[in-house]
């Protein structure tokens, strides 16, 4: 009888790891399903300025989005009507994407370039932002781009190359040095 008590008492603890094994499993592929759901939205989310789809666009996005930049905040109606507006303002926008995509389940953050003509100067340049996004119910409701707001300035003035489809903070062939900082 001794042996058949350890027999159960053993076989539950068996079977106790086993569940443990599978939910850790179940949760783990549910974090990474979520990631990868994340991704597909923000990445969909910025795709749509390059292919000027505003269905996408608004579909993307919480009615109580936070839409922040450096110089500005907009909700979701703002940011719609910004949308539009730059559709206008902007052609041939195209999207370069970051090799990484890091997310701890909340909060989610990549990097990608946006790079565009201005319609009225011709003039084109190419910025690289980094990017902190929070989605509720599907749908993004905070997004923060973080850019140097001199780049494109820089750009079109002739002062700073292109280097359009690299994603950098600032051009790769630009070595800041402190001279050169203010």
């Amino acid at each position: 009888m001794t042996f058949l008590l350890w027999l159960v008492e053993r076989s539950r603890w068996c079977i106790t790891g086993v569940v443990l094994a599978v939910l850790a499993s179940t949760q783990a592929s549910a974090v990474a399903d979520d990631k990868a759901a994340a991704e597909t939205l923000i990445k969909d989310f910025l795709l749509s300025w390059q292919s000027g789809d505003d269905e996408a666009f608004a579909r993307s996005l919480h009615p109580d989005v936070l839409f922040a930049y450096p110089g500005g905040r907009f909700d979701y109606d703002e940011l719609v009507a910004m949308f539009s507006a730059y559709q206008q303002e902007k052609q041939d926008i195209k999207i370069y994407f970051a090799d990484y995509f890091i997310s701890d389940g909340k909060t989610h953050v990549t990097a990608y370039q946006f790079a565009a003509t201005d319609r009225e100067s011709q003039q084109r340049f190419a910025v690289g932002t980094g990017v902190v996004c929070e989605i509720k119910d599907g749908k993004i409701v905070l997004f923060k781009e973080y850019w140097d707001s001199q780049l494109a300035p820089m750009q079109k003035a002739g002062e700073l190359p292109l280097e359009e489809g690299e994603v950098h903070p600032w051009p790769s062939s630009v070595w800041l040095r402190p001279d050169t900082i203010d």
